[in-house]
């Protein structure tokens, strides 16, 4: 085994050592370490448990969601490549738990804990409770240290495409110790872990003035931006290069060399979405169209079934995807779990089944379907 992670090891470095700057810094920290330890990090890009791990000696083993091992490429890589903990449809918090602990104790490894569960869409920490994690941290009981990242949204953004050996700066350091989780009570871990990975990548650049190169980086934001500031238009977003355009107005922004927009009155993506989402009651309201491919999930045989490339309509409360063979029609009130992941696939359970729908507008369509649901 222990060949084989070195093997996994080395595989990765050539893969990503020349697309990225790494920097890897350690406080009271040894990336040699052996000894078993909960490692909590924040989630600013897709790739983020591959380049923690990448500089640790004996990795911890991450505890990953049931849908990535319905993918060849990730199951081939977490079950033959290295070792983790699957979180399964249908698996009780107790089962997972303890598959956490016997990993901690019996075969004295380590777990890798993203408590986000969802890469970052715009650059800043998700807000979401972490109660659940700091009920895990206060029964295990055991060191929590923390893998804190900066610039990795920069440099990869989700939505988009990644920049040329864009900065990646990953830091270590003990948060917790067991006396300190003993005497701590669960609402106080968890405020301890939600400091702990705030992160805001804009913001971290304002002082580290660090340049991002590309030539395409607007590139794919139209799959998470739906909204013009200038003219409130919806689905009129389009990329250029750096460009940002709208098919009504334009040229509306520029994103420079820091990653910054220019052009508009905020500068950044987390604003952006934030003036966006203020339109979502009124956008609710309307017919929605798209297009993109429906997929159902057999997770007892780890298979993705293609069930075609559809039109997507989201109307009277009831998205419909159609195409000249097959109509599915999923009442928005009984969709649960709805989930953005990787770049464009929006990931539900309706009934007793899951699905998955790569579809044009991502981002919109989950917004306006939480806000039609009342979340």
């Amino acid at each position: 085994m222990r060949l084989i992670e070195e093997i996994g090891r080395i595989t990765l470095k050539l893969i990503f050592y020349p697309k990225y700057h790494f920097l890897f810094t350690y406080k009271n920290f040894d990336p040699k370490r052996k000894d078993p330890y909960i490692l909590i990090s924040n989630h600013p890009s897709l790739h983020d448990p591959l380049f923690v791990s990448l500089k640790l000696n004996k990795y911890p083993y991450p505890v990953t969601g049931n849908l990535l091992y319905t993918n060849p490429i990730y199951n081939f890589l977490l079950t033959k490549i290295i070792k983790s903990i699957a979180k399964r449809k249908g698996q009780s918090d107790v089962q997972t738990i303890r598959g956490i602990i016997d990993t901690i104790h019996k075969k004295k490894r380590g777990i890798m804990l993203f408590p986000e569960g969802n890469a970052s869409y715009f650059g800043q920490q998700s807000d979401i409770p972490l109660f659940t994690t700091a009920k895990l941290v206060k029964k295990i009981q055991h060191e929590v240290v923390l893998a804190k990242i900066n610039g990795g949204y920069l440099a990869a953004p989700r939505w988009g495409v990644r920049r040329d050996k864009g900065d990646f700066h990953i830091h270590y350091e003990p948060l917790l110790t067991p006396q300190d989780i003993n005497q701590m009570t669960v609402e106080q871990i968890e405020k301890k872990l939600i400091d702990a990975i705030a992160f805001n990548d804009y913001d971290w650049n304002r002082e580290k003035k660090i340049i991002y190169k590309s030539n395409q980086k607007a590139t794919g934001i139209n799959q998470y931006i739906y909204a013009c500031p200038k003219c409130q238009g919806i689905q009129t977003i389009k990329p250029s290069g750096n460009d940002i355009l709208c098919n009504h107005c334009g040229k509306i922004a520029h994103i420079n060399p820091y990653e910054l927009i220019e052009g508009l009155p905020f500068d950044n993506f987390i604003m952006w979405d934030q003036f966006q989402k203020k339109m979502i009651p009124e956008i609710s309201q309307k017919e929605l169209h798209s297009s993109g491919r429906l997929i159902e999930i057999d997770f007892q045989r780890r298979r993705r079934i293609v069930q075609g490339d559809m039109a997507i309509t989201l109307k009277d409360k009831v998205l419909i995807l159609k195409n000249q063979k097959h109509q599915h029609d999923f009442h928005v009130d009984q969709i649960e779990g709805l989930v953005l992941t990787q770049k464009n696939f929006l990931s539900f359970d309706y009934g007793e089944k899951t699905f998955l729908i790569r579809i044009n507008d991502p981002m919109l369509f989950m917004d306006s379907i939480n806000y039609i649901k009342g979340e």
